[in-house]
Formats: C-alpha cells, sequence, structure tokens
C-alpha cells in the first residue's frame, strides 16, 4: 500500500501544478521514527547505513530545522508556531546498533535524537540492546530519553491494569538508573486507545506518540502524536524527502476518535473537515493500508470529508494516510491508526 501511495504521490508532483506558497511559519513539524542501524538481516526494522547517511545529508542540506522532540512536545501543546520544515528524530526500543551505528552518525553531523527505551531488555543483558551505561552515556552526550514501557507489551491486548503496571516497574528501573523518569511516552507498536490515552495522561506525562503516518500539528491529541516510521523498504530519498517536507492537513471533528474497530462497525466511517482557507480538495486521495489503491472519498458540505470503502480491515494494525498538495511543492498529509481486535499479535 505504501508504495502505491509514494508512487502517485510523485506521480502527481510532476502532473499537477503547484501554486506558489512560501511557509514561512508551520503549525505542524515532522517527527521520524527509526529502530535499527545497519542491521540488514531485519529489513522491516532497519535502515541501510548508506540510507541514513543519505537522510543526515538530506536533513544537513535541504532547508530543514531539526530540533530535539521536547521542543517539538513545548510548540505543540503552546501552540507556539514551527520554523519551516521542523524536524524531530526518535528511536524506539534501544537496539546496540543505536549505539554503535546511529546516535555517531547523528552526533557526528550536530543533530538531536530521543530514544525511546523499552527497560525489560536492558535488564536482561540482550546484547542486541543497549545496557544501562550505553544509555547514560547517551543521555550525557545530550539524547534525550523517553519511556517506552518495560516489556514492550500489546497495551490494547493486555488491558490498563496490565499495562499501568508494565509502566510502573519500568518508571522505577528509569528512577533507578538514570536518576529521573522520561516525561514523554512511546505507546508500543503504536497501539493506543481512549482509556490507555486517560491513563497514560493522569501518571503526568507530557505527551505520548504512537507510530502512524503523518506531522504533529497544533490541532493533534497530545497524547496520541503521530510519527513517520522509516526502514530499508521506505527508506528511500524520494520518500524521504516528500514525508521531511510534509505539513499536516488542517482539520477538525474526525471521527471515529476512538480507533478501535469492535464488530459491526469494521470497515469504519472516517470522516473529518478540512478548514476552509485550504482549497484544491479535489486533489485529495485517501489510501487505507489494506487496500493498495485509493478509497472512495465524498465531499459533503462545505469541506466535510468521508473515506468510504467495502472492504473490512484486518485484524491488528491498520492506517489510512490521506494527501493533496499543499503549494510550495510541499505536501498535506493527515494520517490515522486503526485496530481491530483479534488475530496474530506480532
Amino acid at each position: 500500500m505504501y508504495r502505491t501511495l509514494i508512487n502517485a504521490l510523485l506521480s502527481l508532483l510532476v502532473l499537477l501544478p503547484i501554486a506558489e506558497s512560501a511557509h514561512a511559519e508551520d503549525k505542524s513539524a515532522v517527527v521520524l521514527l527509526y529502530h535499527r542501524f545497519g542491521e540488514d538481516g531485519l529489513p522491516s526494522t532497519n535502515i541501510k547505513l548508506e540510507q541514513f547517511d543519505a537522510h543526515i545529508a538530506e536533513l544537513l542540506s535541504g532547508g530543514y530545522t531539526v530540533v530535539a522532540l521536547s521542543e517539538v512536545v513545548r510548540r505543540q501543546k503552546a501552540k507556539e508556531p514551527f520554523t519551516e520544515k521542523t524536524v524531530a528524530i526518535t528511536v524506539d526500543d534501544a537496539y546496540k546498533s543505536v549505539f554503535t551505528e546511529g546516535w555517531p552518525r547523528l552526533k557526528a553531523a550536530g543533530l538531536p535524537m530521543t530514544l525511546f527505551v523499552s527497560t525489560d531488555p536492558v535488564d536482561e543483558g540482550n546484547p542486541n540492546y543497549m545496557s544501562w551505561d550505553d544509555i547514560r552515556q547517551l543521555q550525557a552526550e545530550g539524547v534525550e530519553i523517553g519511556h517506552h514501557t518495560a516489556s514492550h507489551l500489546h497495551m490494547i491486548y493486555e488491558g490498563g491494569e496490565t499495562s499501568m503496571a508494565d509502566i510502573a516497574r519500568a518508571t522505577e528501573r528509569f528512577e533507578t538508573e538514570l536518576g529521573a523518569v522520561p516525561t514523554v511516552f512511546a505507546y508500543p507498536y503504536g497501539e493506543y486507545d481512549p482509556d490507555l490515552e486517560s491513563q497514560i495522561t493522569a501518571l503526568g506525562f507530557e505527551a505520548a506518540f504512537s507510530q502512524y503516518s503523518g506531522p504533529v500539528a497544533h490541532w493533534s491529541d497530545p497524547f496520541a502524536l503521530p510519527r513517520f516510521p522509516i526502514n530499508e523498504r521506505f527508506g528511500g530519498m524520494d520518500r524521504f524527502r516528500l514525508i521531511a517536507g510534509t505539513m499536516a492537513l488542517p482539520v477538525e471533528d474526525v471521527a471515529p476518535i476512538d480507533p478501535v474497530i469492535l464488530e459491526g462497525r469494521n470497515p469504519p466511517v472516517f470522516g473529518f473537515t478540512v478548514d476552509s482557507t485550504v482549497g484544491g480538495l479535489s486533489a485529495m486521495a485517501c489510501y487505507p493500508s489494506h487496500l493498495g489503491r485509493a478509497a472512495e472519498l465524498v465531499r459533503l458540505n462545505g469541506n466535510r470529508m468521508e473515506v468510504r470503502f467495502d472492504e473490512p480491515f484486518p485484524s491488528g494494525r491498520n492506517r489510512i494516510n490521506c494527501t493533496m498538495p499543499a503549494g510550495g511543492g510541499r505536501w498535506y498529509w493527515l494520517g490515522r491508526f486503526f485496530y481491530v481486535p483479534g488475530g496474530k499479535l506480532d
């Protein structure tokens, strides 16, 4: 599905006239998500080193402003404008290759990074993961540390009580090993629902991140923020330039609010209202992750849009990505995560 989407966007970039536009101040920022570096036998979570080197070169030369994730969170909550093409870099799971390959490259380039740590594999001394000494060294060198639970569990499947106990165990380990608890959280596998959001909020975190694609916007839910996942298959430079320069599509009244799709409501009717300042809605296309093609997009009264398709989402994690030209060679992007209970967890 993603390759179909990227090819379609690149084709439109050539065929559609792009309006002259200057985005000196944006209301959104792009957050990138990596996992492994140079572990070429694991393509679904790895980025090849030559790909990552090319990403860094693009970030240094392509007019981007790369900031710490904490700055993205602060500006999002305060509704302060972002500099044009603001980007933050995050890495999940604390694999050893982050320490040996990923961070040294970012450090040499002067680019900040946030590392979301699941504590159990670190405590177990898993050789594929960093040690606490490694993590302390990264923190001393300026890497921000985020909370990613203890066991990297499927939180929706396990339920709130088990999930909160797992988070509490990780919190104790952060306090013991680092002397402080991270203030930003990342849902394992990007899976969340409104009950989990409420519990994460109650724990005092400043923000929480998922894994569905899209920029972080002023109007985003601060406890279900998007990130663009990057791996070998989707790490080519055409895609990287496309996503790194995206802007959040300004929308309101997004429905459904709950990403969990229960029996009898699959497929969901996904709808949103686009801000009246945005024109050219006929160029919008929306891609459910399981279809391999664009869904039907129906425009109702004014700028109300509905995404319609007949084939139900399969069990597990699903997404819908909506895109359209934003002018100035950039693209609007709206992503949403959906979860269908049942089936095999991975």
